[in-house]
């Protein structure tokens, strides 16, 4: 059965501070030795599920787009020799000010690239200084010329909502100037500074947690209170509707036909393998993730297949997941996998939900309504 791959490029340019994800300085002198050893990941990892077709293929990180066409090539040889590589949608998460046609091209002809998800955050200025962004404006125009003038290629943009000094009449502009440059798919997240260290901190110089703690303390104090911060969120339900988007997740909305597969894959608890720093997979039911430390993340797959940490899934957790989606969760699913118990407990926690005006239920489905969506979290808690 095809199954999807998800591979972690963790190098940046610079660190967003707003930022929680396992990454590395571009520049580390450990770069050679981690696409050595993500190499060796891929190899064991093919190798144990018995060479499968791969069916999506996600390039996140980090900043992938920094990749050089001969590390790109490198990539190409490692998979075709550890999977059957026959995707029906490649994407390749790119910075703005990385992008360009060689790097683009390489991608492209080495490895199927059908799709692009463009990190621009935001299209005006003041938004990329509050957020401490490395590109520009002109940068992101730039990029979306070049992903159309490549042909052929599906392209997402990523703006962020809720940055410190925003307001609301910022953020329609922000969407509307998105908007005309017509791009296949958006995802718009609010802005979510977390105050705990992650482990790829470490990975950093210079880039120590009481500055990154002072930055993301100033930014919460600068943002938009929640009640402006929901009706930005509608303001995009609007806007995108009107310009012929389908809001088809949560934070996602997409013209016909280009909704994220490999995405989906995820919210609908399928089976994929994460390879790289800090990746997660979810296979047969379970869950493994791969440590977050670069300089430990290289010894243990240089030194064979290490011991994931791991767990079961569980059936609160793929309602969670399923509610993301306007097709939303079907309860009697959750029966044939987890079994009758698991099932009539979420459905009796979603039930004490009645009359709160957050969920929609048509016999056995049950989605979120436009409440919900805005009120998500408090849904998600009644399944923890």
């Amino acid at each position: 059965m095809p199954i999807s791959l998800y591979v972690h490029i963790p190098f940046c340019a610079a660190r967003c501070p707003y930022c929680d994800f396992a990454t590395a300085p571009a520049s580390t002198p450990l770069r050679d030795r981690y696409l050595q050893t993500l190499a060796r990941e891929i190899a064991l990892r093919g190798a144990d599920l018995g060479r499968p077709r791969l069916e999506t293929v996600y390039f996140g990180g980090g900043t992938p787009s920094l990749l050089q066409p001969s590390e790109v090539e490198a990539l190409r040889r490692a998979l075709d020799d550890a999977f059957d590589v026959r995707p029906t949608e490649v994407t390749l998460e790119a910075n703005p000010e990385t992008l360009d046609a060689k790097r683009l091209g390489a991608f492209r002809t080495l490895l199927g690239l059908t799709r692009v998800s463009l990190g621009a955050q935001s299209l005006e200025a003041n938004g990329l200084r509050a957020l401490a962004r490395t590109h520009d404006v002109a940068d992101v125009l730039r990029s979306v010329e070049l992903v159309r003038a490549a042909g052929g290629l599906s392209l997402n943009l990523d703006l962020i909502l809720g940055w410190p000094g925003q307001s609301r009449d910022a953020w329609r502009a922000d969407l509307e100037r998105a908007v005309r440059l017509g791009p296949d798919h958006l995802s718009c997240y609010p802005l979510t500074l977390l105050h705990e260290p992650e482990q790829s901190v470490v990975n950093w110089p210079g880039s120590g947690w009481p500055s990154l703690a002072r930055w993301r303390s100033r930014a919460a104090a600068g943002q938009p209170e929640d009640d402006v911060v929901a009706d930005m969120y509608l303001d995009a339900e609007r806007i995108l509707a009107g310009a012929g988007y389908a809001h088809y997740e949560i934070a996602n909305w997409a013209r016909p036909g280009h909704e994220s597969r490999h995405n989906l894959v995820y919210w609908r608890d399928g089976d994929w393998v994460g390879v790289g720093l800090g990746a997660h997979s979810h296979l047969g039911g379970t869950r493994s993730w791969n440590d977050g430390r670069l300089a430990t993340y290289i010894e243990r797959w240089s030194a064979g297949a290490p011991e994931l940490d791991s767990r079961p899934g569980d059936a609160a957790e793929t309602a969670i997941l399923a509610l993301r989606l306007r097709e939303g969760l079907r309860v009697t699913e959750l029966a044939a996998r987890y079994g009758a118990p698991a099932a009539d407990d979420v459905r009796d926690r979603l039930r004490g939900l009645d009359g709160a005006g957050l969920l929609r239920w048509r016999g056995e489905r049950v989605s979120l309504t436009r409440r919900g969506r805005l009120l998500s979290n408090e849904v998600f808690v009644r399944l923890v």
